[in-house]
């Protein structure tokens, strides 16, 4: 009997919360066939089996948190070929007298989705920004079990028969408690009793968190329970940006057969900021800071199942057409829900653009085990001061968040206000790159 162990995630992945399983202990599964599913912070990943056999025990059930090398299931890959020597020795003959199944036979074979289901168990409970599902294992009531004292026997009562203490002559006597006055109940205002009853009687519609949502609450949790995260904020002038897009914006789609976006300005003047403060892309590992000497950016992108954060991987050796294919790749897998584990695990710094659904100012939460992400917003038309003279200009807010443990305050200032000038003079990042 083998055992179905649960994969590596990928880096920075460390846990998984089992979804579903596709095969239950006793049933036959074929070289390919979906075993288990398994949900992680960041993707769904379905584990397949290598070769065929029968499942044996279920070791996790549903909603179970694993780690890679957790066994999930004893897997029989023997019990076919202890199977195949009985039916070589029936004849032709017997074969042919077998008369063909029904169609109600074989859909008595069949199991539905709703019996691969494990029955949940009694009394469980679950309670469920942006990366970076949290999974919230059920609490197990205790039974209390009360225990009876053993009867003493007349044998033991004479055994024991020594001579009787008068508990009154050796106690002193005892002192009567006095009465505490009754603590006066906090007066309830019986508008709020009202309205508490009248909130009772409205519609409600419960819907239970899914189980990636689960395990992205539980991963934010940890994330603000280990590190020290703190914001920064900075504003910048997007005219230079925008004018770029603007003159020559056709030429770039036509040359490289992609739109020129925002997002290849911002990866390039991130890369600027971390090459000067190359703190913001390390990572804390135990009493050791591991700098990255490579850049892998993440990129925050919405889809249905919540937001992913899918890696430009060597960004610093990509150009702006080959990022915006990237990213343009990165937003059809989100509609299309075709993202693998291998494009989300990873990165080294993240950027995640709120700006996109008109957030004006946001602070964002890092991105496990990232110390720094950036945060972009909306831009919006401001009078600002430009050479003494009051002009509109396109302004954006930036944030960046760092883990305070091992970014300076003034590391984190310095990073985001070389991140505003690279974008305001675009020109120059552009023919730098």
């Amino acid at each position: 009997m083998e055992e179905i162990v649960a994969p590596d995630f990928g880096e920075s992945v460390f846990e998984a919360s089992v979804g579903k399983w596709f095969k239950r202990s006793g049933e036959t599964v074929d070289v390919g066939e979906p075993i288990v599913e398994l949900h992680t912070d960041k993707a769904v990943q379905e584990i397949n089996a290598v070769k065929s056999g029968v499942i044996g025990t279920i070791l996790k059930e549903v909603d179970d948190v694993v780690r890679p090398g957790d066994a999930l299931c004893e897997f029989d890959s023997e019990t076919e070929a202890a199977v195949a020597p009985d039916e070589e020795e029936s004849s032709p003959e017997s074969v042919n007298d077998v008369e063909p199944e029904s169609e109600d036979s074989t859909n008595a074979n069949q199991v539905t989705a709703e019996e691969l289901e494990p029955a949940p168990e009694a009394e469980s409970k679950e309670e469920d920004n942006g990366f970076v599902e949290i999974q919230i294992s059920p609490f197990v009531e205790m039974e209390s079990v009360e225990m009876e004292s053993p009867a003493v026997t007349e044998v033991e009562a004479e055994e024991s028969s020594e001579p009787a203490v008068d508990i009154e002559e050796t106690l002193e006597p005892a002192v009567e408690p006095q009465e505490e006055e009754p603590v006066p109940a906090t007066p309830v205002d019986p508008q709020i009793v009202r309205l508490r009853e009248t909130e009772d009687e409205k519609p409600t519609r419960r819907e239970r968190l899914s189980r990636r949502r689960l395990t992205i609450a539980r991963r934010m949790a940890e994330v603000q329970a280990e590190a020290v995260m703190t914001t920064t904020y900075n504003e910048v002038d997007m005219y230079e940006v925008i004018r770029i897009r603007r003159d020559f914006g056709d030429q770039f789609l036509e040359a490289n057969d992609v739109k020129l976006g925002f997002m290849s300005f911002f990866v390039k003047a991130v890369l600027n900021g971390l090459r000067d403060f190359p703190v913001l892309n390390s990572e804390l590992d135990g009493d050791e800071l591991i700098y990255k000497e490579f850049y892998d950016i993440g990129i925050a992108v919405a889809s249905d199942e919540g937001l992913v954060v899918p890696v430009v991987r060597d960004a610093d050796r990509k150009s702006f057409a080959d990022i915006e294919r990237e990213i343009r790749g990165f937003a059809e897998k989100a509609r299309s829900g075709s993202f693998s584990l291998a494009d989300l695990v990873g990165g080294t710094f993240t950027i995640t653009n709120g700006g996109v659904f008109g957030s004006m100012m946001s602070t964002p939460i890092l991105n496990p085990p990232q110390v720094g992400i950036l945060g972009m917003h909306n831009i919006v038309d401001r009078p600002v001061v430009v050479d003494g003279k009051i002009d509109i200009r396109p302004m954006m807010y930036l944030a960046v968040t760092y883990d305070h443990r091992v970014v300076e305050g003034a590391q984190a200032v310095q990073f985001l206000t070389r991140v505003k000038q690279s974008l305001e003079s675009a020109e120059l990042l552009m023919l730098a790159n």
